[in-house]
């Protein structure tokens, strides 16, 4: 009798997933974190940090229409007020690696929109007959809008608990230049 009921849910929620409909939005979300997690190498060479306390995601806002790529690296020194000028430009050249690692396949273009629109198109494409918005410019200048890249350089428990210190973080598109990012320190 088990067996027939677990057969039974098995059967429901095998139909109930098979139902569920997966959009190319999510394929792309799904598309930018594998190539997130994989510069986790460019960043180790900007900071000291254990792997397994680097934080990478990328997270969707529906509402918002935005999607950000979260990295954060544990620092075990600095962040202090008298360090933010070296903490800042470290934060700048991670958020310069992960870009250029993301962009890296593209075609060399010394316009980093257009890198960034041919990267982005290619993420949150996928080999169907749907295929007009790859060249409706203004769809494609929408999605380079929609993503963002979003560094922190965030202080250790042990580092917290010890000094004053406050994490920073530098935001921007992947088109971005260095004068374009929005860094913030923020304040506990």
């Amino acid at each position: 009798m088990i067996s027939l009921q677990s057969k039974s849910l098995s059967n429901e929620i095998s139909s109930l997933l098979k139902q569920q409909q997966l959009t190319v939005y999510d394929i792309g979300v799904f598309r930018l974190k594998e190539d997130l997690l994989n510069s986790d190498e460019v960043i180790s060479k900007h900071a000291e940090f254990k792997k397994e306390d680097l934080y990478l995601d990328v997270i969707s806002s529906y509402r918002n229409d935005k999607v950000v790529l979260i990295v954060s690296i544990p620092m075990s020194k600095n962040l202090t007020q008298y360090t933010y000028m070296s903490d800042s430009f470290r934060c700048r050249n991670i958020f310069n690696s992960v870009r250029d690692h993301l962009l890296k396949k593209e075609i060399y273009n010394d316009y980093r929109y257009s890198m960034a629109k041919s990267y982005l198109t290619s993420v949150f494409s996928t080999p169907s007959s749907w295929r007009s918005w790859r060249y409706n410019e203004k769809f494609k200048g929408e999605l380079v809008e929609m993503v963002k890249l979003q560094v922190t350089l965030r202080p250790t428990t042990e580092l917290a608990l010890t000094q004053k210190v406050n994490p920073v973080s530098c935001e921007g598109g992947l088109e971005s230049e260095d004068t374009e990012l929005i860094l913030t320190k923020k304040y506990n």
